[in-house]
């Protein structure tokens, strides 16, 4: 009886572990992109900077509403403002790096700029909407 109980307690663990690694390594595939969603606000508008490796914002046109908030993510290589000059709108972010930025501009359309690539065409246009 010893044998069967030790031979069925090693067939488990046995068992368990080579399901268990591959349920687990297919889980995080499946789980890294969702951690990135969740960690934002429901509703909020995301602009990546330097996307593909590029000196752009994705999107480079977008319609805000007065006083909501967006965020700014550093999806490249190199550090990135999101500026709005005049308006006190001006944040640094590093690679990998996002930010939250609360719009409180009156209603127009506004040009933001990464101040240190707009002469490589770093640049959008945002409107905001009461």
């Amino acid at each position: 009886m010893a044998l069967l109980g030790a031979a069925c307690g090693k067939s488990s663990p046995s068992t368990a572990p080579p399901t268990t690694p591959g349920a687990t390594t297919s889980s995080p595939a499946a789980t890294t992109p969702p951690p990135a969603s969740p960690s934002l606000s429901p509703g909020v508008l995301t602009v990546q900077q330097g996307a593909g490796g590029a000196l752009v914002f994705a999107p480079a046109t977008f319609s805000v509403k007065e006083g909501s908030e967006i965020t700014v993510s550093n999806v490249g290589l190199v550090a990135h403002t999101f500026t709005v000059v005049g308006k006190n709108i001006d944040v640094v972010n590093q690679p990998g790096q996002p930010q939250n930025v609360k719009i409180d501009l009156s209603p127009g359309t506004y040009q933001f700029i990464c101040r240190f690539h707009v002469s490589f065409g770093m640049k959008g246009t945002m409107t905001v909407t009461d």
